[in-house]
């Protein structure tokens, strides 16, 4: 088996409880994937950190999975990406969960500045919500999306989660063709003929091939109300979220303030990554 690193469990030293160590583990143990926990040293004592590394450790062990463990200074982010630099696929985990309120509403707050420093995929955990079950991808539907939704598929192949794919087509503001087409008939988008239909028929496609069930939601209106509001009606899991911080979607609809606002109001795990305009569903999952 690869000892390399394929997921990265980033935790901070001094914090009361640590429930992401668990997730961490989770999340390795669905993927059969090797781990290391990159722990910081704080002001506070490591006594109890140490303790749920020792507990993961041992979960890990039995399911016969690799794992490391690597103390660090400095804060998460500068860690995180010192750590990815060799391991430029590796899964990076790390939780806010105890940073004050005020700080996780700062558009400048850590997962905005990861998300430009690291292309790795990034899930940043609150709330465990564990088991996964129903997982969100919300997607622009062009090419920047295909790296989040094949990652959200390969999760949802491991646990027996459910797929759903978020479209929110916002009000044109512009007149031209394309977004006149989205706007009339974004009820009916599977069935335009739009790159966004057809990267759409795409994503179903892979997941039925991977045997995931997928569907495909669109909504109207303003795009970060309209995710929020599904995020809190439709009792999901998982929320992925696109970064276009490499490439560009229509009109920027999935700017990285959306991302950064979404995750400021939500407490599941956020799992986001950057994309290229050339990725493509060909290339294995």
């Amino acid at each position: 088996m690869n000892t390399q690193p394929e997921v990265i469990l980033c935790l901070q030293a001094g914090l009361p409880e640590y429930p992401d160590v668990e997730y961490g583990v989770n999340i390795a143990g669905l993927l059969h994937a090797p781990i290391k926990f990159l722990c910081m040293r704080g002001r506070g004592t490591k006594a109890t950190l140490e303790q749920a590394v020792q507990q993961g450790s041992e979960k890990l062990q039995a399911a016969g999975l690799p794992f490391e463990v690597e103390w660090a200074k400095g804060s998460v982010a500068e860690a995180i990406e010192i750590a990815v630099r060799d391991h430029p696929q590796a899964l990076a985990i790390f939780s806010d969960r105890n940073r004050p309120v005020w700080r996780r509403k700062l558009r400048i707050g850590r997962l905005r500045h990861l998300m430009a420093e690291v292309s790795n995929p990034l899930l940043r955990v609150r709330d465990t919500c564990w088991p996964l079950t129903e997982i969100m991808v919300c997607s622009g539907g062009m090419a920047y999306t295909i790296r989040l939704e094949k990652m959200a598929i390969r999760l949802a192949k491991a646990s027996g989660a459910r797929v759903t794919l978020l479209h929110v087509v916002e009000p044109v503001t512009l007149d031209y063709s394309l977004a006149r087409e989205m706007h009339d008939h974004w009820s009916q988008l599977i069935e335009t003929h739009t790159p966004q239909a057809r990267h759409f028929i795409q994503v179903v496609a892979a997941a039925k091939e991977a045997g995931v069930e997928a569907r495909l939601l669109v909504r109207h209106g303003q795009v970060v109300q309209e995710i929020i509001h599904e995020m809190r009606s439709g009792d999901y899991d998982m929320v992925g979220l696109g970064s276009a911080y490499s490439s560009h979607s229509l009109r920027g609809l999935y700017r990285p303030d959306v991302t950064a606002l979404v995750s400021a109001a939500v407490d599941c795990p956020i799992l986001t990554m950057r994309g290229k305009p050339a990725d493509t569903f060909e290339e294995e999952f």
